[in-house]
């Protein structure tokens, strides 16, 4: 370091992210260590994806939710107040929350939507070109009530779709959006995220009713339990040189994700899905943040805090986060993992009736853009440093909620409040 370089680092706030920045950095190339060698670990010789060679998809095997309700009612119903029921539907007065009044280049004629995709951060919309099912290059921004473009630029496989009149929603989106989609005739088995996209196709166990003929994620081994859901939450492409499908072709439950699909992990840079220190830049990057975190290294799986039949809580979680009752099942008093401070408050240093004292606020903050930047929760688990914005401008953790104050000052609130963290 010059001597110049010495001088502008001469204060206290100064020296301590000098230091975090260093620590920053080398953490950053350890994440992508370890979150490459996870998904990697025990995963099967990989199918590289060969589209006019995929066997066409049975549908007759699949029964759909109606068939499944008349043994599992109960869930049936919770699942129908989940957005996994309303992913993609008609549009309607009761469907659609983009205001088609407004004047703007960025959204369609109401009159060509065949489909509406989304609602919660964001809606978009399914029209039809030369009989063929595409999104339109537009979205409503739920947060923002306003219209926006939408390029799929930062998309591995933008570059050989800039069109947007070719973009096939079957190829590039509704292996997610869909049940059982067949490439072969460009049908869903049925709409939406429903029982058998998680439990596989269902006719044999509609007639039989044995466990053996059906697939339950709670019954699986924790990563093939894992890999239902990271099938559709965990960024990547399937293996191969095509570039026209973006899900995992061939995957069905219970099978091993690794063989379909190659997750993408961070590179110590900053990419469309990560920020340089591995934390999430944008949404659907769930498991792979998820598996750099100590949750995941203490055999946590998804399914500890989501319920895919519960619709209830926000981000259908098996107890609210907003009110702290989700963390508190294993981070409250009596539990292994207590906080060591006695009070909640001593913990987080802001009223524990505050914002600043909800656990997800602060170890799940919001640093993954969706229609906005700074919109979807990262998945690591670990508190975003102030010394990470100063480094590679991470949205970070303190100022997400104190947007009037500056990064400098949450460097000094941090150490001064943290002086142990590393």
């Amino acid at each position: 370091m010059t001597n110049g370089e010495l001088r502008h680092f001469q204060t206290r706030e100064s020296l301590h992210m000098l230091r975090a920045m260093k620590l920053a950095a080398i953490l950053a190339a350890f994440l992508a260590l370890c979150h490459t060698a996870v998904f990697a670990a025990g995963k099967s010789a990989p199918i590289p994806l060969q589209p006019d060679k995929v066997p066409a998809l049975d549908h007759a095997q699949f029964v759909g939710a109606e068939k499944c309700a008349t043994c599992h009612q109960q869930y049936f119903d919770g699942w129908k107040t989940t957005t996994h029921s309303k992913m993609v539907q008609r549009p309607s007065d009761k469907t659609i929350v983009a205001d088609f009044t407004a004047d703007s280049p960025h959204h369609p004629a109401l009159a060509d939507v065949k489909w509406v995709v989304g609602s919660r951060w964001k809606q978009r919309f399914l029209v039809e070109v030369n009989g063929e099912e595409v999104v339109f290059p537009g979205q409503w921004s739920v947060k923002e009530k306003k219209w926006q473009p939408y390029t799929a630029k930062s998309d591995w496989w933008w570059a050989d779709h800039q069109d947007w009149k070719g973009r096939s929603n079957f190829q590039l989106c509704a292996g997610c959006h869909s049940t059982g989609l067949d490439l072969k005739t460009q049908k869903w088995a049925e709409l939406n995220i429903s029982c058998e996209s998680c439990h596989g196709a269902g006719k044999k166990h509609s007639e039989t009713s044995a466990i053996a003929d059906i697939v339950n994620p709670s019954r699986l081994t924790r990563q093939r339990s894992m890999d239902v859901c990271l099938a559709c939450h965990a960024a990547g492409k399937p293996h191969g040189e095509q570039k026209d499908y973006a899900w995992p072709v061939g995957y069905t439950p219970g099978d091993d994700l690794g063989k379909y699909w190659k997750a993408f992990a961070p590179e110590g840079k900053q990419t469309p899905e990560f920020w340089p220190g591995g934390t999430a830049h944008k949404n659907r990057v769930q498991g792979n943040t998820f598996v750099q975190s100590v949750m995941h290294d203490n055999a946590l799986q998804c399914s500890n805090c989501h319920d895919m039949h519960n619709g209830q809580h926000t981000a259908m979680t098996v107890k609210s986060a907003a009110t702290n009752a989700l963390c508190l099942t294993c981070h409250g008093p009596g539990q292994a993992q207590k906080l060591a401070e006695p009070l909640l408050a001593d913990h987080t240093h802001h009223a524990a009736t505050s914002k600043g004292s909800i656990c997800i606020e602060c170890h799940m903050a919001k640093t993954g853009e969706n229609s906005v930047a700074a919109e979807a929760r990262n998945h690591t688990f670990n508190v975003v440093p102030p010394a990470e914005t100063v480094k590679n401008g991470t949205t970070n953790s303190c100022n997400i909620c104190h947007k009037e104050q500056t990064t400098e000052w949450a460097l000094a609130k941090f150490a001064e409040w943290y002086p142990k963290k590393k």
